[in-house]
């Protein structure tokens, strides 16, 4: 019994020291951590997505839109903070077609396998000729 208690303590240990912290990004946007158990780490990250060639006008700078992404112990994840969801939420209530000179910063978060990474486009809305 003493054995099988050591045994299974080792392998949590090895666990927790081997869980890593970070964003993990598929393509400038967000993905939640899926390794291991995570019980502290706190992380800002940001990219910035390319910009279109066609002609257009100019409709707005500045615009924003957040997004909150939860994990509990990366068994539980919630949240959309899809381009697509970030990009409407931005041109609510704007005349725009698109989005340029778009940047995206992530603020990450975790205390004992409870993670929150809060996103926060910004970018120029646009409409195209």
């Amino acid at each position: 019994m003493k054995k099988m208690i050591l045994g299974l303590g080792a392998i949590v240990a090895a666990a927790i020291v081997t869980s890593c912290a970070g964003v993990t990004t598929n393509n400038g946007m967000p993905a939640l951590i899926g390794m291991g158990p995570n019980f502290f780490s706190t992380v800002s990250v940001n990219s910035m997505i390319g910009d279109v060639q066609s002609s257009y006008t100019v409709v707005k700078h500045g615009v924003t839109a957040e997004a909150t992404l939860t994990s509990f112990f990366t068994c539980v994840n919630m949240g959309d903070a899809s381009f697509k969801t970030l990009k409407d939420k931005a041109l609510e209530g704007l005349t725009a077609d698109d989005l340029i000179d778009v940047r995206v910063d992530y603020d990450m978060n975790c205390i004992c396998g409870i993670n929150t990474i809060k996103v926060k486009l910004t970018g120029t809305a646009i409409k195209y000729k």
